[in-house]
């Protein structure tokens, strides 16, 4: 079997398939990284805001590396208490240049107190203009969890809770 293998994979080599093989997986590697798979999201209809609690409640004992009692099974704890978040979040499109100017603008105006994440379009060409690092939510875990049904949107810290606005861009300057 070992042989019928080698033997094919020599045929392939020798007739230049295996080089056209290998180009077209780089090629299409470079277009996931250059674009990953991301998710539409329409455009905010209107002004909306509401809020997350990132409080969870411990399903069993947490343990320090000696077996000590962090926190027992069935404490509540908002991570909030312990580290607040640093930086606004700014959810867009990268495909919506309304949505990428409405980042850059509030993103020059927070001194880069922000970080862009996008749910979908050309990463790589984006930071490339920018000039900086930008983020994508992959798979869409950061906008199911913060149940982010339109963009652009933002996510401030508001006391112990975290608030999602999205917002409306149509006829705003």
């Amino acid at each position: 079997m070992l042989e019928i293998i080698r033997r094919r994979l020599g045929e392939l080599q020798n007739s230049g398939e295996l080089d056209r093989i290998e180009q077209a997986a780089k090629q299409r590697a470079r277009k996931r990284v250059e674009r990953p798979p991301g998710m539409v999201l329409p455009a905010a209809p209107a002004d909306r805001d509401h809020y997350i609690d990132p409080t969870v409640t411990v399903p069993y004992d947490i343990v320090d590396h000696e077996g000590q009692t962090i926190h027992p099974a069935g404490t509540s704890i908002n991570p909030l208490s312990y580290k607040g978040l640093s930086r606004r979040l700014l959810f867009i499109d990268g495909d919506q240049a309304s949505q990428v100017g409405w980042a850059k603008q509030l993103h020059s105006q927070d001194s880069g107190l922000t970080k862009v994440i996008l749910v979908n379009g050309p990463i790589i060409d984006l930071m490339k203009s920018w000039g900086e690092p930008l983020y994508f939510d992959q798979g869409g875990r950061l906008v199911n969890y913060f149940e982010i049904k339109s963009l652009p949107a933002s996510v401030i810290q508001d006391g112990d809770r975290l608030r999602v606005d999205e917002v409306y861009l149509e006829g705003r300057r």
